[in-house]
């Protein structure tokens, strides 16, 4: 195994290109453009909030700029990669030399050491639960080093072996797993994004499927690949160059301000960003962090907001306030808060009424024979009233 400690300097490529040089120094970190990517390259930028006019990015106690450690995983997987590389969560620099070769989006780390890994067993063959198990044990053979992103315990779909009319050629997945703290958690999700389809919203395409003891797994295609081809996307921490941490902290304000900057049609951008949030609010999504909102670049090199992923209800897990806030509120959020917001934005106060009122026909139409998934009758209870208010919320 390498000693990712050791390792001072890491080559940064986007797409196929060698972009720039990550650097680790005694007070931090630098980052320094390659000067033929910042001349001859035909992309546009390396990323939304490093321009190719950025010469190099220095930092100083931190020693990972925020666009690379929003690009790290989280919860359990993190904590696996620290033991496995025998660091600390602070050590930034080594964490993201460790996975940094398969990354969210379309920068990583060059020529990295691939990782052999035995044959993908079969779907009928595995427990995913186990396999979660292995991919995280620090001295397991099937140790996962992808920088799989978000919190939630989820494995690399390629280490399965899925039937042919499960998966499609060229496109790639992430299995999502229920973890032990919250029932039912990929159902939830799962019912979540079929409502969000019909409710007019492009969304992570899942699909539920069982290992040989039945266990349910959330079989979600990636946006970010397409026949092997790396697409640029980044979350809302990022194109504000925030760290991860700040997930919570940052406002739709915030969001919104950015996106008048970076896309092509910010006022399109920004109602498709009001409509999210408005749904979150009616499925009582209290997960809806600056993580969970992303933006990507289309083959065409149209900038917009990505498919909606990670929904659930987070009301029967005790849940119940917006995760960031808009205009300073994260409940009780009346039609008036999503007009005032979206006048300010070039937006008329017609285009969001229509806007809502074509969401809630079709919310109140589909609500009741999608949100099927199993929880106690006080639960179920407690998430119709808080949706039916929700609803008059936005009447």
């Amino acid at each position: 195994m390498n000693d990712y400690k050791a390792i001072n300097e890491l080559e940064i490529y986007k797409k196929t290109e060698f972009a720039g040089v990550l650097r680790r120094t005694e007070y931090g970190c630098e980052f320094e453009l390659n000067s033929t990517f910042r001349s001859h390259s035909n992309e546009a930028y390396f990323s939304y909030c490093i321009t190719k006019d950025t010469a190099k990015i220095v930092m100083q106690g931190d020693n990972l700029p925020p666009f690379f450690a929003g690009l790290l995983p989280e919860g359990r997987r993190l904590n696996a990669l620290v033991d496995k590389i025998k660091t600390s969560k602070d050590d930034l620099f080594s964490l993201f030399s460790a996975v940094g070769s398969d990354c969210i989006g379309d920068i990583y780390v060059g020529n990295p050491a691939k990782a052999e890994f035995p044959p993908a067993k079969k779907l009928e063959e595995v427990n995913f639960y186990s396999l979660f198990e292995e991919t995280i044990a620090p001295e397991s053979p099937l140790f996962d080093s992808k920088a799989l992103a978000g919190v939630q315990e989820k494995i690399s779909a390629s280490m399965i072996s899925f039937p042919l009319k499960l998966t499609k050629t060229g496109k790639s997945y992430i299995l999502k797993l229920n973890p032990g703290d919250k029932n039912n958690l990929i159902q939830n999700e799962f019912c979540c994004l079929q409502l969000a389809k019909q409710c007019g919203f492009t969304v992570a395409k899942a699909k539920l499927v069982y290992d040989k003891n039945k266990n349910t797994g959330l079989l979600v295609e990636r946006f970010d690949r397409y026949n092997e081809k790396r697409i640029h996307q980044e979350d809302a921490c990022q194109f504000l160059n925030r760290y991860p941490a700040d997930k919570y902290r940052i406002t739709v304000n915030q969001i919104a301000d950015a996106i008048m900057l970076i896309a092509n049609a910010p006022q399109l951008e920004i109602l498709n960003l009001l409509s999210q949030i408005a749904f979150s609010y009616l499925i009582c999504n209290g997960d809806l962090h600056a993580k969970n909102i992303s933006l990507q670049t289309l083959e065409d090199e149209t900038i917009t907001l990505t498919p909606l992923y990670d929904l659930i209800s987070t009301a029967i897990y005790s849940d119940f306030n917006m995760a960031i806030k808009m205009d300073g509120r994260d409940d009780n959020m009346k039609r008036k808060i999503f007009t005032d917001f979206a006048e300010r934005y070039q937006i008329s106060v017609k285009v969001m009424n229509a806007t809502l009122d074509k969401l809630l026909k079709r919310f109140t139409k589909y609500y009741p024979g999608l949100f099927t998934f199993e929880m106690t009758d006080k639960k179920k209870n407690l998430l119709d009233r808080m949706i039916a208010k929700r609803i008059r919320d936005l009447q």
